[in-house]
């Protein structure tokens, strides 16, 4: 078994989210990981990324096949109030894209690449909000 982990690195103004998952899951890392992805949002959210806007990456290459409990849990996590307006899912077998694609729709897809996902992501982004200006300083 290989000992569950995750990271979690966001940028509020370029209004990205990237999530890492290793290892073996459970229930218990599945609940840690939820607590902490919300905590992550709320101080993203109070940082200025707006809700409906957020573009997600969770990269699942190293994370090994979930029990039916946990994919119920992580499912949760990715609901249609996300604060996420497109959500991309990395996988690294077709059994792993398989489970992945249960929990897909409009706006969750599943990749075996990093570079497609990022590309479909992207597609069509405004500009971050820092980049674009503020308009009541024109």
């Amino acid at each position: 078994m290989t000992r569950p982990t995750y990271s979690i690195d966001f940028d509020a103004p370029g209004e990205f989210l990237r999530l890492t998952l290793r290892g073996d899951w459970d229930t218990d890392i599945t609940e840690r990981f939820a607590a902490d992805v919300a905590k992550t949002l709320r101080k993203m959210l109070a940082s200025g990324t707006r809700h409906g806007h957020l573009r997600t990456l969770i990269d699942m290459r190293e994370k090994n096949l979930l029990p039916q409990n946990v994919v119920a849990e992580f499912a949760k996590m990715v609901r249609p109030d996300s604060p996420s307006c497109r959500i991309a899912m990395i996988v690294a077998s077709k059994l792993h894209a398989l489970q992945a694609k249960r929990i897909s729709d409009d706006k969750r897809a599943v990749f075996d690449s990093e570079a497609a996902a990022m590309a479909w992501l992207m597609e069509g982004a405004p500009a971050p909000r820092d980049a674009q200006g503020d308009p009541s300083k024109g």
